[in-house]
């Protein structure tokens, strides 16, 4: 696994750099608590700390319990048991020079805390921002696990299209999309904001960004908004496809219609910009000349990878320079409230754009690989 020691060879260099409060002989240590860069860094996934020192040994503390999974999963770091809680936090201190300077990229409050008690305040960065910086872009690996997770939910999505039905609740669509992804091998990624593992919003519910997948059955005439964010071995992939039941109001197809053409403006922007605040306002641009500003709620998009969300940001005046690498989703919306929603979503790669001789140009702008391919004209059921 030479990745993980590269991984955390970039990580100190860009920590070292832009750190003015390490001097000549004093150690820099990198302390990580959240499961997404513990599992980045070493191939294990669970609860830990993980310390990374300055010549790029490692040490993974974990609870007894955790401790065989962490031997069997993990690569590149020493595994530690310990206690739960108050155990877990003096071991990894047991580890720490009182002159060292440690960069934690965590959020937890008692953690930091306890840091900056044993190091002191001025040998404390908080580095949340940097860790998630690191994994903003992927590599071919990572690429291609997205990849696998995008192909599972395109069979979803055809799976959908056979079994959203009149009177047909939303309840029992998702279930059955939930055993067929877990059927090929997917999971589904905890995401703080919604209780469900998809969303499937029928009607009315449609008006809802992130609805609550419900009892509601499905009717004619309405709107059903599938939106599936699982993953494969850890890697997110998220989209979303919106589907007609029965008869679809001439004005409904039109607005399903702006959705489309400005989620495709905004991914073909890609190729004639070097900042995602362009294929944002590309997006609004069109849904806001179409009438209808006001109804589109959300960003454009954002990084996916080992989180739901991550970086990078798309969205109003958030300027964000495009990288080669970097996985992203478009996803404009029209909701109206009370009545229904439209989503389409795509997740994406951003790759190197070749010339007409087919060589890759050093600079400029940029292409994409979008990972779906399931039709985004409006399917009616």
């Amino acid at each position: 696994m030479k990745r993980a020691v590269s991984r955390k060879q970039r990580l100190l260099n860009v920590f070292e750099a832009s750190s003015s409060r390490i001097n000549d002989g004093r150690k820099s240590i990198m302390i990580i608590d959240r499961p997404e860069d513990i599992f980045y860094y070493t191939g294990f996934w669970g609860e830990g700390i993980l310390i990374i020192f300055d010549n790029l040994n490692s040490k993974l503390i974990v609870p007894r319990l955790e401790r065989l999974r962490a031997l069997n999963t993990s690569r590149h770091c020493d595994v530690v048991s310990s206690e739960r809680g108050k155990g877990l936090m003096d071991s990894f201190l047991n580890f720490i020079g009182s002159n060292d300077v440690v960069c934690y990229g965590g959020s937890d409050y008692w953690i930091a805390s306890i840091i900056a008690k044993h190091v002191g305040k001025r040998n404390l960065v908080l580095g949340e921002e940097l860790y998630r910086k690191i994994r903003e872009i992927k590599d071919k690996q990572e690429i291609e696990t997205i990849k696998i997770a995008s192909k599972v939910i395109d069979r979803l999505f055809g799976i959908a299209e056979k079994e959203i039905k009149i009177n047909k609740s939303e309840e029992e669509i998702q279930s059955i999309l939930v055993y067929e992804a877990l059927r090929m091998g997917a999971r589904f990624p905890n995401y703080q904001f919604t209780s469900n593992p998809l969303i499937v919003a029928s009607g009315p519910n449609g008006s809802f960004p992130h609805a609550e997948t419900s009892s509601r059955k499905i009717k004619g005439g309405d709107l059903v908004v599938l939106d599936i964010t699982l993953s494969y071995d850890h890697y997110v992939s998220d989209a979303t496809r919106t589907f007609g039941v029965g008869e679809i109001p001439k004005k409904v197809q039109e607005i399903y219609e702006i959705v489309r053409i400005a989620q495709e403006r905004a991914i073909q922007r890609i190729k004639t910009t070097n900042d995602f605040a362009d294929i944002d306002l590309e997006c609004r641009k069109i849904i806001k000349e179409a009438g209808f500003g006001e109804f589109f709620v959300h960003s454009t998009g954002h990084g996916i990878g080992l989180e739901v969300h991550e970086l990078p940001w798309i969205r109003p005046n958030t300027h964000t320079p495009i990288k080669e690498n970097m996985t992203i989703t478009i996803e404009p919306g029209i909701y109206v409230e009370n009545k229904f929603g439209i989503r389409i979503e795509d997740s994406l790669c951003i790759i190197s754009k070749k010339n007409s001789k087919g060589k890759l140009k050093s600079k400029g702008f940029f292409n994409y690989l979008n990972f779906h391919k399931f039709d985004k004209d409006l399917i009616v059921i």
